[in-house]
């Protein structure tokens, strides 16, 4: 498939997925996109990519310190990273969840397993190390968004069999209700807290993204607050400075380049920079005031980069690599710590790598 990363949206054509996999991939594109997370590892690409992806069950790593590397692309403000493979493992392999995080407890929400699509909250109490099952989504879903706001957790969107409307709660506990619905049905999307409201980006459903941006205090009433400038389905996404980041993303013509920035107070989107080659399924996270954007895809192809954004710039450079390509994890930061929890790689993954500065 040609990267054309800077393309206007579409109709989405749908990715090949492996046929060992047939069942997993059957259940994903009933939510827009095939994915090639379990297809073999020997898949073609028409953009720069890393290695083929490693088997989780290799030995993983050792904690790694890594160091910025030196490259076009490089940052004058790239740090040192430090990425672990952490001892936590989920009760089986997961990916497309949503990370809530409460205190220093995370509850991984929804997601898709080998038997399909979950509705399973997994509490991960971080200074223990113990997970354990403490409740269930009153409507199962994945390739949802998700986040927390007031203490209390919310998840947009996503779908069981193809996508859907639903907006549901969760509290500390693991308790979920449906409060709400969406607009429009939409998936593949991502959200975030801030200035005191919810803000979703990208999404869609497999006819096309929605470059809607919309905003809610509640889960019952939305606002569309801007629109994207290059509609995008799987983006990464973070905050810094009251500033939201939508880097890369699925478009109809492939893997997207371009970073937006989106000012949720007045509504203006900007593009403010681009990667090094079309990215999608990517992870955010925001550790010791960096921007990281970890694994992902690039023309199918699962990925072990870690990059640094440069907001200041909009230049990247690449920091680091993971212990393993992983691509749809869920994402959380604790307390300096950055969790890419579960994901992708040739089957979805039980395991869980940790980020520092």
């Amino acid at each position: 498939m040609a990267i054309e990363p800077d393309a206007e949206p579409g109709t989405m054509p749908l990715d090949r997925a492996g046929a060992a996999a047939l069942g997993i991939s059957l259940i994903i594109a009933a939510c827009g996109q095939v994915s090639p997370s379990v297809a073999p590892a020997s898949a073609t690409t028409t953009a720069a990519s890393s290695d083929a992806a490693a088997s989780p069950a290799a030995s993983p790593s050792p904690s790694i310190a890594v160091k910025p590397t030196d490259t076009p692309f490089a940052s004058p403000n790239a740090v040192a990273i430090r990425v672990a493979p952490s001892d936590i493992l989920l009760p089986s392999g997961r990916s497309r969840a949503v990370a809530l995080v409460f205190g220093s407890t995370i509850l991984l929400s929804g997601g898709l397993t080998q038997a399909g699509t979950t509705g399973s909250i997994t509490r991960i109490d971080l200074p223990s190390g113990r997970v354990s099952t403490v409740g269930a989504l009153a409507a199962p879903v994945h390739d949802a968004g998700g986040a927390v706001l007031g203490g209390s957790g919310f998840i947009f969107g996503g779908g069981r069999f193809g996508p859907g409307s639903v907006v549901q709660s969760v509290d500390p506990t693991g308790r979920s209700i449906i409060v709400g619905q969406l607009p429009a049905i939409r998936a593949d999307l991502s959200a975030v807290a801030v200035d005191g409201q919810l803000v979703l980006v990208g999404g869609g459903t497999s006819s096309g993204p929605d470059d809607r941006v919309l905003a809610t205090t509640d889960g019952r009433r939305f606002l569309t607050i801007a629109k994207l400038i290059v509609g995008v389905r799987y983006p990464a996404l973070a905050v810094i400075g009251g500033v939201v980041y939508v880097i890369g993303g699925s478009t109809p013509s492939g893997d997207t380049r371009v970073i937006q920035a989106l000012d949720p107070r007045t509504g203006v989107v900007r593009i403010v920079g681009r990667l090094t080659h079309g990215l999608s399924h990517a992870s955010a996270l925001v550790v010791g005031g960096d921007l990281l954007v970890a694994g992902g895809r690039v023309a199918g192809r699962i990925q072990d980069d870690l990059w640094q954004l440069d907001v200041a710039s909009g230049t990247v450079a690449l920091v680091g690599r993971l212990p393993y390509a992983v691509s749809d994890a869920a994402v959380a930061v604790v307390d300096g710590t950055g969790y890419l929890i579960g994901g992708e790689g040739p089957d979805a993954l039980a395991t869980i790598i940790m980020v520092t500065r």
